[in-house]
């Protein structure tokens, strides 16, 4: 699924400086310690609540989804969807989390840790805040971290990204009490504390310690108990229509310093809408509460509007510091034609961006040139490839494909198969830019038909390899982690991240000096040799990213100060912003009296990232 806003701005230096630290907790923050039961535990509760002070509870909130939910599992084939992410990030936790502003750890599930350092593992313990509950009232346990562990790596799960990592990673978890565990490493590496503290989510085992077939099938469409701010009730699913969460009355981390200002809506619906402009115009309509536009031209020409004129509909365009990501024509190189370098390059210099910036992007958007865009992880030796159809030809050439047939498409000398292939794309949206790159393409005798199919039907095809190319976005994550993306034993496997089929001997090698390098610089190095490799290989026709986040919102909703947090995306809407009555009718007798609301300014560059850009230093380079 495109997403022309989703890549972010490099991250700031305290993500550097985090990285240095995640082996000590110690040596960052103002970290607690306690003695208990003969150990000295750290704690940290000292920390800047996330939310505003502002906040109230109460009211909802409605956004639109562009497809339904093909499962309710967070785990195996049709999981790994950003709005099934979004929704576990509500409804279940982690042992600890990390502060979107400061980087810093903070309790969670875990009221406690501690670091145990050896000579070649580590030693992670936790201790279960007493105060912790599921959804159905049962307490959170030290077992149930056991039986997550062996949840995950159960390979009947079908998730094989987490499964090898979790059984790389770590031994099997040791439950000392109901409430202290403790995790062996099998190997020391910088994230292995970030991993099992902030990514494993946990599940009660009385209900996850079954077999994972049995998983698969009996939770696909019912969701097993978690212990977060919301739940899905037994009126929370419309097929087809609509997923709400509820937000949950007894909330065992309601009074927590970590939710101050946090979790505000009383229900969260999110409603299908499958076509990007039915969503505006339903937005419009006030039958959704915000909108992020997506499009540059329409921020640019349509977002002018009365209701915007007169304050009943805030405008923003927002600067912050969300980790960036990569995006563009995930090449499939098991099969023809992409199994050829020549053909892969070829495509990427036939990719005409050029026109899409300047016909429809307003040239907004940065190209992408590596797989860790505007960061120090990014390699700048990779070369800038450019719409260069002269250059496209000659890698044609090369690949065979020197005749054309009677409609232009060049056909392969030997063989006399013509290239032409269809791509399938689940987004309406998406259609106008896919035809201008589908006529650059033309040009140059590469036939690419453009077929829309229903985006849960896509994303079957996508996970089990039977495509051609697929259009894809990733949303940015704080630590670079190139194994779930490049790892060559993912290559051939279905249901995980590695699209393209991209296989290195070098760069496994690189992957794992990587995760056993504790040293900023040595890990700086690394990446950017990764990156370049890839870059090399082309298993991606990138595309573009941007900087910041465009939303209109209804003039109801009380929001922080900086709108966002430095880190995250539109999504922080969901957990940060807030309603009350009092907003809600002076909007309604606006609107009803054709009055004004105080206008707000447009852009809001909290971190100075806008800035940054626009500095004669960032201009010179």
């Amino acid at each position: 699924m495109w997403n022309s806003g989703l890549s972010k701005a490099c991250l700031a230096l305290s993500v550097l400086i985090l990285f240095i630290g995640l082996a000590s907790p110690l040596a960052l923050a103002d970290y607690s310690t306690v003695e208990i039961d003969g150990r000295t535990w750290t704690t940290n509760d000292n920390f800047e609540p996330i939310g505003s002070p502002d906040a109230v509870h109460g009211g909802e909130l409605r956004t639109n989804i562009p497809n339904f939910l093909p499962t309710l599992r967070r785990d195996g084939p049709n999981a790994n969807l950003t709005t099934i992410t979004d929704i576990y990030t509500l409804t279940h936790e982690s042992l600890l989390s990390i502060h979107p502003e400061s980087l810093e750890w903070m309790p969670r599930l875990a009221s406690h840790w501690i670091i145990e350092e050896k000579e070649d593992h580590q030693v992670f313990w936790y201790r279960i805040d007493e105060r912790a509950r599921y959804s159905d009232g049962s307490p959170v346990t030290a077992d149930d971290v056991v039986a997550s562990y062996e949840h995950i790596v159960d390979p009947d799960i079908k998730a094989p990204m987490s499964s090898n990592l979790y059984t790389e990673y770590y031994e099997k978890p040791i439950a000392h009490s109901d409430r202290v565990v403790s995790v062996k490493t099998k190997k020391k590496a910088w994230r292995t504390f970030l991993y099992f503290s902030a990514s494993l989510v946990i599940y009660p085992a009385k209900q996850i310690r079954i077999p994972g077939d049995v998983y698969l099938d009996e939770f696909n469409w019912k969701m097993i108990p978690g212990s977060g701010p919301y739940e899905l009730r037994e009126d929370s699913i419309q097929q087809e229509i609509s997923v709400t969460l509820y937000r949950r009355d007894d909330w065992w981390g309601r009074e927590s310093r970590t939710s101050k200002g946090m979790y505000n809506f009383d229900k969260i619906q999110l409603i299908v809408v499958r076509d990007r402009e039915l969503a505006f115009e339903k937005f419009k309509a006030g039958e959704l509460d915000y909108y992020v536009v997506l499009r540059a031209q329409r921020w640019a020409e349509e977002t002018g509007f009365e209701a915007i004129q007169k304050g009943w509909i805030q405008k923003r365009k927002v600067y912050n510091e969300q980790p960036q990501s990569f995006s563009g024509y995930m090449l499939n190189m098991r099969e023809w034609p992409f199994d050829d370098k020549n053909v892969r390059m070829a495509f990427c210099y036939g990719y005409d961006r050029e026109t899409l910036f300047e016909k429809l992007f307003f040239n907004q958007y940065e190209y992408l040139d590596s797989y860790y865009p505007g960061s120090r992880w990014g390699n700048p030796k990779n070369r800038k490839v450019r719409y260069n159809p002269r250059r496209a030809e000659r890698f044609l050439d090369r690949a065979g494909y020197t005749k054309r047939d009677a409609n232009g498409v060049r056909v392969h000398e030997e063989t006399g198969k013509a290239l032409s292939f269809t791509l399938e794309y689940g987004s309406a949206s998406a259609t106008r830019i896919h035809q201008v790159v589908a006529e650059g393409l033309g040009k140059l005798g590469i036939e690419m038909k453009l077929e829309l199919m229903d985006y849960n039907a896509l994303m079957k095809k996508i996970s089990e390899r039977q495509f051609v190319l697929h259009s894809q976005a990733w949303r940015g994550i704080l630590f670079p982690n190139p194994l779930t993306s490049w790892k060559s034993d993912l290559a051939n496997e279905p249901y995980n991240n590695n699209i393209s089929g991209f296989a290195s001997e070098e760069v496994d090698r690189l992957m794992e000096q990587y995760d056993r390098s504790f040293d900023i610089e040595e890990q700086t190095r690394i990446m950017q040799e990764i990156d370049g490799l890839i870059f090399k290989e082309h298993p991606v026709a990138l595309s573009w990213y941007a900087p910041f986040e465009r939303v209109l919102s209804w003039n109801r909703f009380g929001v922080p100060e900086k709108v966002l947090s430095r880190t995250g995306d539109s999504n922080n809407i969901w957990s940060m912003w807030w309603t009350t009555p009092e907003m809600q009718e002076k909007l309604a007798e606006a609107k009803e009296k054709n009055g004004t609301l105080p206008l707000i300014p447009d852009v809001v560059d909290p971190w100075g990232v806008k800035e940054r850009m626009e500095s004669p230093e960032k201009a010179s380079e």
